[in-house]
C-alpha cells in the first residue's frame, strides 16, 4: 500500500469532497435509522465518505491498511471522541467488534483479493437491520488505473450479476444497485455504482 501512503497528503481535493457528498446522499436515501448510528468505513482512506455521516453517528470507525491515509484521517477527526481508526487488513485479520448499523466502503473493493468473502465477513458485523453500502467501479476493461498491479488492483470493476451473487451468497434480505456517477478520463468513461445490501 506504499502507493496510498505516498499520495495521502494530497488525496482530499475539492472534486473528491464534492463527489463523496453526492455518494453519501445516495446512501442516506436507504437509511431508515438516521441518528446515533454506529458506522464502520472499510478502506476509509482519509475518511472522505465517513466524514459525511459523522454528525449523525454515535460512533465512526475507519479501517484501512495504509498508515499514511490513517494519519490524515486521524488529523481530520482529532477532536471528535466518537471517531476512531484501526490499521487493519480485514481480508487477513478478524475484527473484534460488531453491531454496526451502517458499513460503508468507497472504491476499495477492487483492491480486495476476494471481495465475495469480505461481503460474508461484513454481514456478520452488521446489526440485525443494518445496511452495507458499497461504491465501486462498474465492470471495465482494465484501463481505469494507469498501472493496476502497482496500485494494488485485483478486479476491473464488478458487473451487476456479481453484486447479485454476493447478495444471494450472504443471504441478505434484499439488495439494490444503481449507477451513481460516471468518471470521465482521457481513455474513456467509467460508471460507478452504489450497491446497498439490507440485513
Amino acid at each position: 500500500m506504499s502507493h496510498f501512503n505516498q499520495i495521502a497528503n494530497t488525496w482530499d481535493t475539492p472534486e473528491k469532497i464534492k463527489l463523496n457528498q453526492q455518494y453519501a446522499e445516495g446512501i442516506k436515501k436507504h437509511l431508515t435509522k438516521k441518528d446515533a448510528i454506529k458506522i464502520l468505513e472499510v478502506g476509509c482512506g482519509t475518511g472522505l465518505l465517513g466524514s459525511q455521516f459523522v454528525h449523525g453517528a454515535s460512533q465512526l470507525t475507519g479501517v484501512d491498511t495504509s498508515p499514511g491515509m490513517l494519519e490524515v484521517f486521524n488529523q481530520k477527526f482529532y477532536d471528535n471522541k466518537n471517531v476512531h481508526s484501526r490499521l487493519l487488513n480485514l481480508e487477513e485479520q478478524e475484527f473484534d467488534e460488531d453491531g454496526f448499523d451502517l458499513i460503508i466502503s468507497s472504491m476499495a473493493f477492487h483492491h480486495l483479493k476476494e471481495p465475495a468473502k469480505m461481503i460474508l465477513k461484513l454481514k456478520k458485523l452488521l446489526s440485525p437491520d443494518g445496511i452495507l453500502a458499497i461504491i465501486d467501479l462498474d465492470a471495465e476493461d482494465g484501463s481505469f488505473h494507469p498501472d493496476p498491479k502497482q496500485m494494488g488492483v485485483h478486479h476491473f470493476g464488478f458487473a451487476k450479476e456479481t453484486i447479485q451473487s454476493w447478495s444471494s451468497a450472504a443471504q441478505f434480505k434484499k439488495s439494490s444497485r444503481e449507477i451513481i456517477n460516471v468518471i470521465k478520463k482521457e481513455q474513456g468513461e467509467y460508471p460507478v455504482f452504489l450497491a446497498v445490501f439490507f440485513n
